[in-house]
């Protein structure tokens, strides 16, 4: 979702419209204070005009700062409505996907829990739809899991909580963590982790969980038998990983970081909730950093986190 990237637009616009309105009051305010001296001197030669002349100018000074904050407030409340529209409609989205993503497992289950009601399923294959059962409600709390930790990571109220980290342990961890699945896919390897610490402030859990969605991107989103790169190295005073593949493209203009969209395309059913490198995203932004789709040689794509080293 872009709704932080949508209220930072939203500022910028407010400091924009603030800075013009003031740079023509400005400009009216030297023009007024040309006529406010030939006023004085009208005054000093007509005494009758005095008060009648200072009043109207009073009146046209107030009238034109009226005006001025009616045209702000006026600018402002329009750019205040469009974002609340587009914030809108993006919730709407994200209700419709989940609501999407949890329909097809509970008309599953509510089938095979019919049947088995029924006694239609023999009991040779009852073990079998037990399994199905209990796959897809796993599916299901991992979706509202991921769900609620995504809306979490976008609230003000969060804050990771930092403390110096060696990424290069972290990622043999994540690495090692995920090997049964690797092999699973038959996914090669090919590790570039220095020996050397590369430290960075950041809240394990959410690395962690970062850093696993990118690897488990690769297998859950690309055809078996694939290269995967995992690499750390240290650029200046930035800690760069990179996690890439040679498994499918992505489409030009499909934007992986947004809520329910996939690497293969669109949305894939039964193959991950989508979130994942959503929720990847936050946690890099909440840590100050910066993660891109980036073209890696000898590889289809990869994604490049940066994050500040620990002094």
């Amino acid at each position: 979702m872009k709704n932080k990237s949508g209220m930072a637009k939203l500022r910028l616009k407010v400091v924009i419209w603030f800075c013009v309105i003031t740079f023509i009051n400005g400009i009216l305010d030297s023009l007024l204070d040309a006529v406010s001296d030939k006023i004085s001197f009208l005054v000093e030669t007509n005494e009758k005009l005095a008060i009648p002349a200072v009043f109207g100018f009073l009146f046209f000074r107030i009238a034109l700062f009226l005006l001025s904050a009616l045209i702000f407030y006026m600018l402002i409340r329009k750019e205040i409505r469009k974002e609340s529209e587009r914030q809108i409609r993006e919730n709407n989205l994200l209700y419709a996907s989940v609501a999407h993503d949890l329909k097809t497992p509970i008309t599953s289950i509510s089938g095979f829990a019919k049947a088995l009601s029924d006694g239609k399923i023999p009991d040779s294959e009852k073990a079998e739809i037990y399994g199905i059962i209990s796959s897809k409600s796993d599916n299901m709390n991992s979706l509202v899991d991921e769900l609620f930790e995504y809306s979490q990571l976008g609230t003000e109220e969060y804050q990771p909580k930092l403390e110096k980290l060696d990424v290069c342990a972290l990622l043999r961890e994540v690495v090692a963590d995920s090997y049964g699945s690797l092999e699973v896919h038959s996914i090669e390897v090919e590790i570039d982790i220095p020996e050397t610490s590369i430290c960075v402030d950041a809240d394990r859990r959410d690395l962690r969980r970062a850093l696993t969605n990118l690897v488990a991107n690769t297998y859950k989103h690309n055809p078996d038998g694939i290269k995967m790169l995992v690499r750390a190295a240290s650029d200046g005073d930035q800690c760069v990983i990179t996690i890439a593949d040679t498994g499918a493209e992505i489409p030009d203009g499909d934007d992986v970081f947004e809520p329910f969209v996939t690497e293969n395309s669109s949305r894939t059913p039964g193959r991950g909730t989508g979130l994942g490198l959503a929720i990847t995203k936050r946690v890099i932004d909440r840590h100050g950093g910066s993660i891109a789709l980036c073209a890696i040689d000898g590889y289809t794509k990869g994604f490049v986190v940066k994050l500040k080293s620990a002094s």
